[in-house]
């Protein structure tokens, strides 16, 4: 999937996001994300399977004893399972992506990058976004996350609450970001905004669409973090690096 709304630049003008190459690299990510995310349920998926069809083909083994040609059949059914496996898991590995380690980030700062890159803007209502959105590691106010799998992230978000997807991006609703903190947490709330109506809703039963949600969700999980995912706004949790395990 590739953004296809348009954002402003740095310095007032505007560029399509077919030019703009912060949507190149936040589409790279993306797939990417998706990539590893289907590679990761597909091998789930058939494992299950196989592994009966490994124990049930080895209790064969047994009870059949010293057939030959019935011996001679099950271990092809064995190799053949063993070599699935095997594939399942180079698939899983050759599509590895944000299981790094993680480091600190200002993760205020990213989003409000991502966001910016959809043509979205920071809201103004919101008192301690000023003061969270820019700070550096150094300054504290950081987070330990893989920095590539935090970014997709916030694009999946953005794409499960409407952002980029109806009329080609060019009439979806803009998003809005929203910075809190407190003494445990960096609270990152996207939502939309309500200058303009989207054509159709979401298709959030796409194959894509549900991909998304298991990144974004595994994401968070593994962060430490929480995510609460309703149809127009999303809001993502995630501890401050200080209070992570050593």
């Amino acid at each position: 999937m590739t953004a296809t709304s348009s954002s402003g630049s740095s310095h007032g003008g505007t560029l399509p996001a077919d030019l703009d190459p912060r949507h190149e690299r936040l589409a790279e990510l993306e797939r990417r994300s998706l990539l590893a995310e289907q590679a990761r349920q597909q091998a789930h998926s058939l494992r299950s399977p196989l592994s009966v069809i490994e124990l049930v083909s080895e209790t064969l083994q047994l009870e059949l004893g010293e057939d030959p040609n019935r011996v001679e059949r099950i271990e092809r059914v064995l190799d053949a399972v063993s070599t699935l496996s095997t594939k399942l898991t180079q698939s899983v590995r050759s599509n590895r992506f944000a299981d790094g380690p993680k480091r600190p980030m200002d993760a205020a700062g990213v989003a409000e990058e991502v966001v910016l890159a959809f043509g979205g803007c920071l809201d103004a209502d919101a008192a301690s976004v000023g003061a969270v959105a820019g700070s550096s590691p150094e300054d504290g106010a950081s987070v330990l996350v893989d920095d590539q799998g935090f970014q997709a992230t916030l694009v999946h978000l953005l794409r499960l609450i409407g952002v980029g997807y109806s009329c080609n991006g060019a009439c979806a609703h803009k998003p809005l970001l929203q910075v809190e903190q407190d003494d445990e947490v960096l609270r990152l709330k996207l939502s939309l905004s309500r200058e303009r109506k989207a054509a159709v809703p979401v298709p959030i039963e796409r194959a894509d669409y549900r991909l998304m949600r298991k990144a974004a969700e595994r994401f968070v999980r593994d962060s430490g973090g929480t995510l609460i995912l309703d149809e127009d706004r999303a809001t993502l949790e995630l501890p401050w690096a200080s209070l992570e395990p050593s």
